[in-house]
């Protein structure tokens, strides 16, 4: 899916995990003078995107971490960072490691605003939730003013 007017693009583009996740056919043909808005709901899209300019990304997908531990950040990166450095025969003890780990590469994106070389990401926790629930992670809507 995609919008193309005379002032600005946006883009929405298919789940990064899917076949169909395929940016290069839309971004290459999108005139370099125009503002660039990308919808792409998983922020490790935001990875392949460096190729293109993106002048904002909206992204989502993360919940925020939905439990954070303050002055450190989710608990999603702290299972990965356990992953890289512990056996795995320990993996199995520790719960939700499987799926938060694999639900995003890039927890260091999990909520705000990032530069990712020279394109802006903003990542929402949005509203929902799912088991454990929320812990120092609010729901989130943004307003997003564009100028």
């Amino acid at each position: 899916m995609y919008i193309i007017t005379a002032e600005t693009a946006v883009i929405g583009l298919a789940d990064f995990w899917s076949s169909e996740f395929n940016p290069a056919p839309i971004m290459n043909q999108l005139d370099p003078k125009i503002p660039r808005i990308v919808l792409s709901h998983n922020p490790d899209s935001a990875e392949p995107l460096q190729k293109w300019r993106v002048d904002l990304q909206l992204s989502g997908h993360t919940h925020g971490g939905q439990i954070v531990i303050p002055g450190f950040g989710p608990v999603p990166k702290l299972f990965k960072i356990i992953q890289q450095n512990f056996p795995t025969f320990l993996w199995s003890r520790i719960p939700f490691i499987h799926t938060c780990c694999r639900v995003v590469n890039h927890w260091e994106w999990g909520q705000g605003i990032y530069q990712i070389g020279t394109n802006q990401l903003y990542v929402n926790r949005g509203l929902g939730t799912y088991p454990p629930g929320r812990l120092f992670c609010p729901p989130e809507v943004s307003i997003i003013t564009l100028v």
